[in-house]
């Protein structure tokens, strides 16, 4: 059997495996801009003690886009798990944005233990394909209570 190559000059989709992404959080931002999840970083003075931030945005367009925030003063290790975490939700529970108002949830900074199943499960998987063990990917949810 030959061995896989993928071909990116013809306008195909870089891999994940990308000789050139070499840290676990390099390989989950490509995955997140591969599945147009847009990446960005919240100051942490306005995440009042969060990790990090997952929801709805919009585009330029004012079309609806899935959107992680993370905490501008995260270590590498835990840029990669809070990312993928917030990857998780958006894809294997999506329906739960819809508790909150606004459909943004605050990503806690405090690991839970690693969970069995949910998001917390697949981000540990996606995190260990990207190279990274971690000690728990699963974190708390939160609906952000603003000043109105």
């Amino acid at each position: 059997m030959g061995e896989r190559t993928d071909d990116t000059a013809d306008g195909g989709d870089a891999s994940i495996n990308d000789p050139l992404l070499t840290t676990p959080v390099a390989r989950l931002m490509a995955l997140a801009m591969g599945t147009d999840v847009r990446v960005l970083d919240v100051p942490t003075a306005r995440g009042a003690g969060l990790a990090g931030l997952v929801g709805l945005g919009s585009d330029e367009d004012g079309e609806p886009r899935p959107t992680i925030g993370l905490a501008d003063d995260l270590d590498d290790d835990l840029r990669a798990d809070v990312l993928a975490f917030g990857l998780a939700v958006l894809v294997g529970t999506p329906e739960i944005l819809g508790e909150s108002p606004d459909g943004v949830l605050g990503i806690s900074r405090e690991r839970l233990p690693q969970a069995d199943n949910g998001p917390g499960n697949l981000a540990w998987h996606m995190v260990q394909t990207c190279g990274r063990e971690s000690p728990s990917t699963t974190f708390q949810l939160m609906i952000i209570q603003t000043d109105r």
